[in-house]
């Protein structure tokens, strides 16, 4: 792998690094790099971090955060996020659009942090849509596509701005014949479930059952909520069901494979079928590398 840092002095390549730590995860717009590298000779500020596998393929591409040198230890130490971040940490000035489109807030809320592709249906849609004070441009950008589109937008691998709701078709297997693991752990966290999900009625305010959880309910659970601001009851369980289970696997080396990417494990009880790919987190330093690859259930 090769780091490649930039800064008002240009570009510089990084030592190999002491440690490294990425995390990658399908609800986190921004991808996150902690590194340890020994500290390079003449060492000026850095402000951005590529960094490129093997075959030169980019595998992170962002801002640094924060840069840390030490010259007693003779380390320098970055930490960096995806160009998402962008979006994340700049306020969206505020406004209201009437019949917007994918093109229009495309244009003035990603395009200027430049993102130069948009992916998903650009027609005009009837309705409006309100940018409040204190809202940022990534959640512009997701209230629209969760309102108009049905879908969660993402940051793709090639710096994409994508709100197709596409997902990577090829299925990603582990276990024989496909990536190595040392261990797999599957987690029941029962706390995240909802047995039953409450909704408002327009009018008249009254909250109403609006969904149940068969699989929540059969175990004993009981935890209600009661939404409202247009939350749509079945997407809220969907999304609990999605946390409340998951694989966790250890595989060896660093692995980088696409997030949601459908996924199965060789050799696990047949109802483990439907999971995709929700995070990687890789680390390396001294105990070696591996990547910890967490699978939820689509």
């Amino acid at each position: 792998m090769t780091y490649l840092s930039t800064g008002p002095d240009g570009e510089t390549e990084l030592p190999t690094p002491v440690r490294i730590r990425l995390d990658r995860d399908a609800d986190v717009p921004a991808d996150a790099f902690e590194g340890v590298f020994p500290l390079p000779s003449g060492c000026g500020a850095m402000t951005e971090l590529t960094i490129h596998g093997e075959s030169g393929t980019v595998l992170f591409d962002g801002i640094i955060d924060e840069q840390e040198t030490e010259p007693t230890g003779g380390t320098l130490s970055i930490f960096a996020r995806s160009r998402a971040a962008l979006l994340l940490d700049n306020e969206a000035m505020p406004q209201n659009y009437i019949n917007p489109s994918l093109r229009i807030i495309f244009e003035r809320h990603i395009r200027p942090y430049g993102f130069t592709r948009c992916v998903g249906d650009t027609r005009g849609f009837s309705g409006a849509l309100t940018v409040s004070k204190g809202m940022s441009e990534w959640a512009v950008a997701e209230a629209f596509c969760s309102r108009f589109l049905g879908t969660k937008p993402r940051i793709t691998e090639n710096g994409s701005f994508d709100a197709s709701g596409a997902v990577p078709e090829r299925e990603i297997l582990f276990g024989k014949d496909g990536i190595r693991f040392c261990s797999c752990t599957r987690k029941d966290q029962y706390c995240d479930l909802y047995s039953e999900i409450y909704t408002r009625t327009p009018g008249s305010g009254a909250y109403t059952l609006a969904a149940r959880d068969a699989k929540a309910v059969s175990l004993g659970i009981v935890r209600r909520r009661f939404l409202s601001g247009g939350t749509n009851a079945g997407t809220a369980l969907k999304k609990a069901g999605r946390s409340a289970f998951s694989v966790v696997l250890d595989c060896p080396g660093k692995i980088f494979v696409p997030l949601l990417s459908p996924a199965r494990v060789s050799g696990l009880p047949g109802q483990e079928t439907g999971l995709y790919v929700s995070s990687a987190h890789c680390r390396s330093g001294a105990g070696g590398e591996h990547t910890l690859i967490t699978l939820r259930r689509e």
